[in-house]
């Protein structure tokens, strides 16, 4: 399409998400030409606030000062301090120079809380009005702020310092009469959050009671902001990535370096170089039994099923604890009872898949040897059993000295099973030697 027929079609797009679905199948350089292109300063502003933060950076660096400060100036507060935070420091300084003083201030109190935090994720822009105030009052100053494109979930009441006593939903306002109070009809039991409070727990507050909104305020219950539950979807699908990340032995930092090689490999040594170092505990382990396990060759067939199935216990064990920690679901008050649930789950699974190997291993690999078949069979419960247990103890030691349990899934359980399997094979090989020989 030329230049007038792309500027009609992004005309009638009405959601600039679907412009950005758009702009995704076109390499980044054509982005700043085709964003041109929309004459709506808002839905253009809209369309860049839809863009993945990741190519923020690189999208607005081709912008002057003056267009970044323009597209900025139409956002709303959160959204705008988001795409500041993104950008290289000279042009940030440029762009909120050139944005109005309001707006300014806004922007650089939001980019004084942390990004993860309820405040990092808040907007300022809100319905506020006084508990003394009449019906008419706040559906006046709703109205203001839907002029602004401003999305509305709720109106906040505020005493004379401006402390939040109250909120009221819309709907209340459109079936009372415009003269009536607000104190009326206020709600005065407001679940809020404070400005320091982790995203992942804002997360939570709108799960546990059901929000669209949630207010924001300071130590003296200040009403300094708002979060909305399209903030919260975001938020949950970051905490889920980063936690798929980590427990892979990596972290979101990687996505932010796609093509730095260096970068990557940065993010990656460390949990690595944890697995390296288990598995050369592992390799010492068989160096160390390997007079034992040449007096039966057949021995080594199992050894490497031993420890595959230890090592898959172990990570969904972990993985269950590490959810369920993190949605609050279970304490560390709690690991007793998961600790014991998961040892009986292993004892079950170890039976069952035990018996499956052990009859492989007489019937099909040996002529009817049931010492060797009985070794597998003790063998895979045990170490099904301690896999079980190891999922459960390293993400709770993890916790207990202040580091992310996420991680424990990755490289970290599966050779600290490995090692585990080992002793518990070849200790039960020793045992069944004499009948094996």
């Amino acid at each position: 399409m030329n230049e007038l027929e792309l500027k009609a079609h992004f005309a009638s797009i009405t959601h600039p998400a679907d412009i950005t679905e758009y702009l995704e199948d076109v390499p980044i350089a054509e982005w700043p030409k085709l964003l041109n292109l929309i004459e709506d300063r808002e839905k253009r502003a809209k369309v860049v606030a839809e863009i993945d933060e990741s190519r923020w950076k690189d999208l607005l660096s081709e912008f002057s000062p003056a267009e970044v400060a323009e597209l900025i100036e139409e956002m709303e507060s959160d959204d705008a301090a988001d795409v500041i935070a993104k950008i290289p420091l000279p042009l940030r300084y440029e762009v909120l120079y050139r944005l109005p003083k309001e707006q300014r201030h806004q922007v650089l109190e939001l980019l004084g809380y942390p990004e993860d935090s309820a405040g990092g994720i808040m907007q300022v822009e809100l319905v506020r009005v006084p508990q003394n105030a009449l019906v008419s009052d706040a559906i006046q100053r709703v109205r203001e702020l839907v002029e602004d494109d401003v999305q509305v979930l709720a109106v906040w009441v505020v005493d004379k310092e401006d402390r939040l006593v109250g909120s009221i939903e819309l709907a209340d306002l459109l079936i009372h009469k415009s003269t009536r109070p607000i104190r009326d009809l206020m709600t005065k039991d407001v679940v809020c959050v404070k400005p320091l409070v982790d995203q992942r727990e804002v997360g939570e507050l709108f799960k546990k009671y059901d929000l669209l909104t949630l207010p924001v305020v300071d130590d003296e219950n200040h009403l300094i902001g708002r979060i909305s539950v399209d903030d919260v979807v975001d938020v949950l699908s970051e905490e889920a990535e980063e936690d798929t990340l980590r427990m892979a032995g990596t972290s979101p930092e990687e996505l932010a370096y796609p093509t730095q090689v260096f970068s990557i490999a940065r993010v990656r040594l460390p949990w690595l170089g944890v697995a390296l170092f288990c598995s050369l505990i592992s390799a010492s382990l068989l160096t160390f039994f390997e007079p034992l396990l040449e007096q039966m060759a057949v021995i080594y067939a199992f050894l490497p099923v031993i420890m595959a199935m230890g090592g898959n216990v172990g990570i969904q064990s972990s993985t269950i604890l590490i959810r369920s920690l993190a949605s609050r679901k279970t304490d560390l008050r709690e690991i007793p009872q998961v600790l014991f649930k998961e040892i009986r789950v292993g004892l079950i699974m170890g039976l069952f898949y035990g018996l499956c190997a052990g009859s492989v291993a007489t019937f099909i690999l040996s002529k009817q040897n049931y010492a060797l078949g009985g070794m597998v069979f003790i063998s895979m419960i045990f170490a099904m059993i301690t896999a079980a247990a190891l999922g459960v103890l390293a993400p709770t030691l993890l916790q207990k000295l202040g580091v992310d349990p996420a991680i424990a899934t990755g490289p970290f359980v599966t050779t600290l099973n490995d090692i585990t399997g080992i002793l518990v094979y070849v200790s039960t090989a020793r045992f069944f030697m004499t009948a094996l020989v």
